[in-house]
């Protein structure tokens, strides 16, 4: 990991070096799918958990990645991806992108951005891929600076809400 003259560690992670923040991985994911991804549903807690237990059998998969940034003894933000077949392409996907709310305007989540697409150029991948909330103005403001474009949009409609 390399040093930032801010006193933030960041760079790409072993489950050994990411497993003494694991209780904070498994807060900022519930942050995450509360905040940014699906307010009016529940906490999450368990689903983080569970998530967050099977990373260190996704890193040993060689198929996943993740790059952290930590102060002191606080990971600050985190970048967690892997790779897939896509049709006929091999695909990066961001599964994450968290930075907490006081470390944010630093630049560490444009920093994640390039380093996982200098990744995923490094491990032979096609394309990458990520989604993210139609409301989450900073988020597309700073993937599209990334050179992301919108190629799909994904609708829901939730069963619950009628019988119809």
């Amino acid at each position: 990991m390399n040093k930032s003259n801010l006193g933030i560690t960041a760079g790409w992670m072993s489950w050994d070096e990411i497993e003494p923040f694991k209780k904070q991985l498994i807060e900022l994911e519930q942050v995450l799918l509360v905040k940014y991804h699906y307010p009016d549903r529940y906490d999450g807690k368990l689903y983080c958990e569970k998530r967050v237990n099977m990373l260190e059998q996704y890193l040993a998969n060689g198929n996943t990645y993740f790059w952290g940034a930590v102060h002191e003894q606080t990971l600050v933000g985190y970048y967690w991806a892997y790779t897939t077949q896509f049709i006929d392409k091999k695909r990066w996907c961001l599964s994450s992108l968290m930075i907490r709310d006081e470390y944010r305007k630093l630049g560490l989540g444009t920093l994640a951005i390039k380093e996982g697409l200098k990744m995923a150029k490094a491990v032979g991948c096609d394309e990458a891929s990520t989604h993210y909330v139609p409301w989450n103005e900073a988020a597309a403001k700073a993937y599209q600076k990334a050179g992301y474009e919108i190629t799909r949009i994904e609708i829901v409609k939730r069963l619950d809400k009628d019988n119809n």
